[in-house]
């Protein structure tokens, strides 16, 4: 659905499978569905982190998308792995009870209104809703100024976007 959606604005998206062919890529997406511990593991097989880390420190735009935004964390509850670290928390997974001690729907799927505060996001997201589709979430307990927006489920609040540099997680689905 990412590339479907950059295709239908007239960009020419390609998919990278290995470190080299990210050289002039402008700027990087890293989508995401899927599991926490096997996405870890694909970057470390396909040796993407040290391109994806020198980038990172190079200042270069990347965007993480749902998964991807959970990959920018140093880990996961969901299972063994490190993420890249960029973003200094801990993917949580949804508890079972809401704040209010009722069964919690997981996963969260859906749209629920969005509305990022002026001048937080260097792109343009409407005030509206935005569609939701995760059973892990950001923590934004432990982060100052990378937790950008955040959302709430059942009463639970988690980041829904992050930066780290120029860096950023969506844990919405833009492309929608």
């Amino acid at each position: 659905s990412v590339l479907k959606m950059l295709a239908r604005i007239g960009a020419d998206p390609v998919v990278v499978r290995e470190p080299g062919a990210l050289a002039g890529r402008h700027p990087v997406l890293l989508p995401g569905v899927g599991h926490f511990s096997k996405a870890a593991e694909s970057l470390e097989a396909r040796a993407m982190r040290p391109k994806l880390d020198a980038l990172h420190q190079a200042g270069w735009p990347i965007l993480g998308i749902c998964l991807g935004a959970q990959l920018l964390c140093r880990d996961s509850e969901e299972g063994p792995g490190a993420g890249l670290g960029w973003i200094p928390t801990t993917v949580r997974r949804f508890p079972e009870l809401d704040a209010e001690g009722k069964p919690l729907r997981v996963p969260h799927m859906g749209w629920q209104p969005f509305s990022p505060p002026d001048g937080t996001l260097p792109f343009t997201v409407p005030a509206g809703r935005m569609y939701f589709a995760h059973s892990f979430f950001v923590d934004p307990a432990p982060l100052k100024g990378e937790s950008l927006c955040e959302s709430s489920w059942g009463g639970i609040r988690f980041t829904s976007v992050s930066r780290s540099r120029n860096a950023m997680g969506a844990q919405f689905h833009p492309e929608k």
